[in-house]
């Protein structure tokens, strides 16, 4: 099934080899011994006595099938249309993880790209059941039109954009244009559930409006920040700050920057519009620090000692230049609530279209059930070597 990311597009063939194979495999784990995994594939060796010789063609090799996890929209996926991707960055957690460890996180991830993909499969399926009955008889014709518009644009001879294209994103231009395709559709149909949320009343505008006003503020505040070389100078900078008022000489601040701070923060002062949300919003990458600053005010205007990265902070708030909100009766206010709203409604659709996708699709097992299979292989192939690699996932 083709995925709507450009770079990543599964072929047809490997999804209609032989089905009845996976007759044998109640899933994707190694009860049977002449099913060998490795590289998330099963390997059917010369050990399978109900198989005839023409499904092994060597007898030391074997021959290799996928590993199936499930169908979704009536086509199958397989093991590798989820893990491959995910080889170097599995391998990576468990280098560094215990089997404990590195099962939770391998679930989650694991589980984050199954639900992405199961999604992303009965999108593409519900957009192509929405596509009109004379551009269905015509898609194949449109995928041969949009490959050659895109080689003639390339300015490269048709043999020189193929290979190109087959070496980028490892599919044929027809695939390429296929995929473009579809993905169109998959947005065409996307609009359509947004816009079906409805449109916006004024008293939808209204309740915004009151619970958000403090964001239509003016002006804007600034800070200066302090970081300190060590504890010796918090107890004199505190000292000296104990008299700091918002709007103040900015040399002062300056000064005890200099004397007090490194030379990378004295002085160094960070500005923020009210219109981009007030100081309760400003954010740190450090949670304590960012706590302290949203704690500010005129009559507050110093941080207690935070410690970043070993080292004391005091941050202080420099100026405070604010005015009263915009008006609700400002017609760009009112676009601008008008624009929120409708944006939140239309993501509540995309959602809800979504969950009644996955609720009511064609999906076989249930998601649990190709999870678990999905983390069989998982256990088998990269959990850490002293791990107890028989523990699986739940159903």
């Amino acid at each position: 099934m083709p995925r709507i990311l450009l770079w990543s597009i599964p072929t047809w063939i490997a999804q209609v080899i032989c089905f009845s194979l996976f007759g044998l495999i109640s899933g994707c784990g190694g009860q049977q011994q002449s099913l060998v995994l490795d590289d998330y594939r099963l390997r059917l060796t010369a050990g399978t006595a109900q198989t005839s010789s023409t499904a092994v063609e060597d007898i030391n090799e074997g021959q290799w099938i996928d590993c199936l996890v499930g169908h979704v929209a009536g086509r199958p996926l397989y093991a590798h249309d989820i893990l491959d991707p995910m080889r170097d960055e599995l391998s990576a957690v468990a280098a560094q993880s215990d089997p404990a460890t590195f099962r939770q996180e391998a679930r989650q991830r694991v589980q984050q790209r199954l639900e992405g993909e199961i999604l992303n499969r009965l999108l593409i399926e519900e957009a192509a059941l929405q596509r009109d009955p004379e551009k269905t008889a015509q898609f194949n014709d449109q995928v041969q039109m949009v490959a050659e518009l895109l080689s003639r644009n390339s300015g490269m001879t048709d043999a020189a954009f193929r290979r190109k294209i087959q070496e980028e994103n490892g599919v044929t231009p027809a695939q390429l244009a296929k995929d473009l395709l579809i993905q169109e559709e998959v947005r065409t149909y996307q609009r359509s559930q947004s816009a079906s949320a409805g449109d916006v009343t004024w008293k939808d505008i209204e309740r915004l409006y009151a619970r958000q006003v403090e964001n239509f503020d003016e002006g804007s505040f600034t800070l200066a920040r302090f970081e300190l070389e060590n504890e010796d100078g918090i107890e004199p900078l505190r000292q000296a700050l104990a008299a700091w008022k918002p709007g103040g000489d900015p040399a002062v601040l300056e000064s005890l920057g200099s004397s007090y701070a490194t030379p990378r923060s004295g002085g160094l002062w960070l500005s923020y519009d009210f219109e981009d949300g007030g100081i309760e919003e400003v954010t740190f990458g450090v949670p304590e620090l960012q706590s302290a600053v949203r704690s500010l005010s005129v009559e507050n205007p110093v941080t207690p000692i935070v410690s970043v990265n070993g080292r004391p902070w005091i941050v202080v708030l420099r100026t405070v230049d604010r005015s009263a909100p915009a008006d609700l009766w400002d017609p760009d206010v009112q676009d601008q609530l008008r624009n929120a709203l409708l944006l939140e409604q239309q993501r509540r659709a995309l959602e809800a279209n979504r969950r009644a996708l996955v609720n009511n699709g064609d999906l076989s097992p249930s998601p649990n059930v190709m999870l678990r299979r999905l983390l069989e292989v998982v256990n088998n192939r990269h959990s850490p070597a002293s791990g107890d690699k028989g523990e699986q996932g739940e159903s």
